[in-house]
């Protein structure tokens, strides 16, 4: 970007390997960009075209920029029991860790993570022990695991949703999780 007024955005002209692109006034291209690690994408529309004194695009924003969501596996919501144990650091500049033991409920599962409901933010890179209690036969599934984000979940600012990420799994768990989540979306799908 070279330039943002008036709600507008002044790029260089996109080029494809040494060559510009071929766009023209009232075209609307798909933007994407990379902000804190996460992708975001809009569309926008040309209005103008420079080529002196270098070669630059007026574009007008004509959708909201969203964040994308670029996940492994997919997710299923679903009210699970899980237990949360380990501890973190409230201040990053501190030794002083705080005990994190709950029981809780999840917001949603994959085969690669869950996402939880808990009253306290647990800061990113923190590592836990979760156990899941599907509603199968078998036993609970105790993961180690890695908080991934914690923020609010809804306007009232109680509970702060807390993404977290497996770190070692078997392949027989991540099974029971996959079979677990399809009965859960054929259920979903039913009449």
């Amino acid at each position: 970007i070279n330039d943002i007024s008036e709600g507008r955005l002044v790029i260089a002209w996109p080029t494809s390997e040494g060559l510009r692109l071929l766009l023209h006034p009232d075209q609307i291209l798909d933007f994407s960009y990379i902000k804190d690690g996460t992708p975001q994408v809009f569309k926008g529309l040309v209005d103008e075209d420079r080529l002196e004194p270098l070669p630059e695009l007026t574009i007008i924003l004509s959708s909201a920029i969203s964040t994308v969501q670029r996940r492994q596996d997919f997710r299923v919501k679903c009210l699970i029991p899980v237990e949360v144990a380990g501890s973190y650091k409230e201040n990053p500049r501190s030794d002083v860790t705080t005990p994190l033991v709950a029981k809780t409920v999840s917001n949603d599962l994959s085969a690669s993570g869950i996402s939880i409901r808990f009253a306290k933010r647990v800061p990113e890179g923190t590592l836990i022990n979760i156990k899941i209690s599907l509603p199968d036969d078998g036993p609970a599934i105790s993961i180690p695991c890695e908080v991934v984000y914690s923020e609010y979940q809804s306007e009232n600012q109680i509970l702060y949703r807390t993404g977290i990420r497996f770190l070692a799994i078997t392949a027989a768990e991540r099974a029971r999780i996959v079979r677990f989540l399809y009965r859960a979306q054929l259920q979903g799908l039913r009449p």
